[in-house]
């Protein structure tokens, strides 16, 4: 396997982790803003807030979007372990 192929495949494996990892991200973000804006308006100032909801949200996202999200992730780890013999040679 060229050192073409291995870039390409790493590629593909951080591409695979972006598509799992990044909109599960700007959610959080995205939701961090709002909670820092309303409890800059109404000057609460408890940090546990914005982490339970943060959380609570991230975790209705991955039980209702978990398998769409993951797919391209699960089809390139496929990927890899079916064309694995072919790569070492």
């Amino acid at each position: 396997m060229g050192e073409d192929q291995v870039a390409a495949e790493i590629g593909m494996s951080v591409m695979a982790t972006f598509a799992l990892a990044g909109p599960i991200l700007g959610l959080a973000a995205l939701l961090g803003l709002v909670i820092a804006i309303f409890q800059a308006a109404t000057q609460i100032q408890e940090q546990t807030i914005a982490q339970i909801v943060k959380i609570f949200v991230i975790s209705i996202t991955l039980l209702l979007f978990g398998r769409v999200l993951a797919t391209p992730l699960i089809e390139h780890s496929v990927h890899i372990l079916n064309d694995f013999p072919t790569m070492v040679q």
